[in-house]
């Protein structure tokens, strides 16, 4: 489901990436897969009843998800330090859908396209390629994807917002430092991972990446999404 209306004056577009088996998920070995099983009572399993209970595996970093510095530091800022409301605002979308597959995003890149626009300091920025939306599943995915490269990760830190929500790879594919990551972290950045029809909003549109409540992790799994209320 990509959008509905919910009533003739609400639309409401799906940012989210689709849960299931076989999902994409990072190459590494280590990395889980995202899997379900259904399960009965033991003394309920030869009887015939209609209801139905599933155990859910789920890596806090599967699919579309929010991450607080935790993840790079272990510093302790978790979930549960942030607050509901920073996962909601009208974005500020900058737009670089004719970037390449497989090429660095420069400095240059963003400061040409935020020339002359005022950004306020915490709010949420979307940086969006269309990558996710046209990769996501295929062999190439996690090789041929632009990135962010360091410097123009320190551009977008500089701008200090409170979320930078992204529909590519943060890091250059193979890189094993972080660089991004902990550049937006540092300077107080949520990132919200694996967001898809970017094209298919503008920001009149709220944004809400509401993550799952586990306050202790230090990312979680979010319903993303775009909603406009005309």
């Amino acid at each position: 489901m990509e959008f509905c209306n919910v009533q003739n004056n609400i639309k409401l577009v799906d940012l989210s990436a689709t849960f299931c088996v076989g999902m994409p998920k990072y190459k590494a070995k280590w990395y889980p897969e995202f899997s379900y099983k259904e399960i009965a009572p033991q003394a309920l399993v030869n009887n015939e009843w209609k209801r139905r209970f599933t155990v859910v595996s789920m890596f806090a970093h599967n699919g579309t998800h929010v991450e607080t510095s935790d993840h790079v530091f272990k510093d302790g800022y978790t979930l549960g330090k942030t607050n509901l409301e920073e996962f909601i605002a009208h974005p500020v979308i900058i737009d670089l859908t004719d970037i390449s597959n497989g090429v660095s995003i420069e400095a240059e890149d963003i400061l040409k396209r935020i020339e002359n626009r005022k950004i306020e300091e915490r709010s949420i920025i979307l940086l969006k390629t269309g990558y996710d939306d046209r990769a996501w599943g295929k062999d190439y995915f996690w090789d041929k994807s632009p990135w962010l490269d360091a410097e123009a990760a320190k551009v977008v830190a500089n701008l200090k917002p409170r979320i930078v929500g992204i529909d590519f790879q943060t890091e250059k594919p193979n890189e094993k430092n972080f660089i991004v990551h902990k550049t937006l972290a540092s300077a107080g950045c949520i990132i919200c991972e694996y967001l898809f029809n970017l094209d298919k909003i503008n920001e009149e549109f709220l944004f809400m990446a509401l993550p799952i409540k586990m306050p202790e992790l230090e990312s979680a799994p979010v319903r993303a999404v775009g909603l406009l209320i005309k």
